[in-house]
């Protein structure tokens, strides 16, 4: 974020913020809760702009919401995106296991929270066509997982 764009950080109370701005006007919406616990959380930050409305997603369950800012207001700069820090010192002191910038929100895709939620923890990723988890270190190229069978 430069002076128009859009940031997600965790404030000095641990909580995470969702900002953005432009056109002399900011929006944000703030976590209820802190996440700095030490614990692992899944996090969407959704920008609805013809809502207009920001919401914060945490751990599968829609966690705040906030008036945001309508899509007459460009949020458009010449910044840099940063994932985990910035060149100023600016960093997260912990680990990112799946990122995903899109360009529309979870209505646009067609889904929901819920519907994301369990196809990123319980989906078909982790199993193969007839349902057979892998077996080994990797999973066997294509669509049915190879299963080895002793002769009689």
């Amino acid at each position: 974020m430069q002076q128009a764009g859009y940031s997600l950080t965790l404030n000095q109370a641990g909580r995470l913020v969702f900002r953005v701005a432009g056109s002399n006007q900011v929006a944000a919406v703030e976590s209820p809760a802190p996440l700095n616990d030490g614990r692992w959380h899944h996090v969407i930050a959704e920008a609805d702009r013809a809502q207009p409305l920001l919401v914060l997603y945490v751990n599968g369950r829609k966690a705040a919401a906030a008036h945001g800012l309508d899509a007459t207001i460009s949020l458009a700069n010449e910044g840099d995106l940063y994932v985990g820090g910035t060149p100023e010192g600016r960093f997260f002191d912990g680990e990112i296991d799946f990122l995903r910038i899109a360009l529309g929100t979870l209505a646009d895709a067609h889904t929901s929270i819920e519907e994301l939620c369990a196809w990123q923890f319980d989906g078909p990723f982790l199993r193969d066509f007839a349902g057979r988890k892998p077996a080994g270190k990797r999973r066997d190229a294509g669509a049915i997982e190879q299963i080895e069978h002793s002769p009689p």
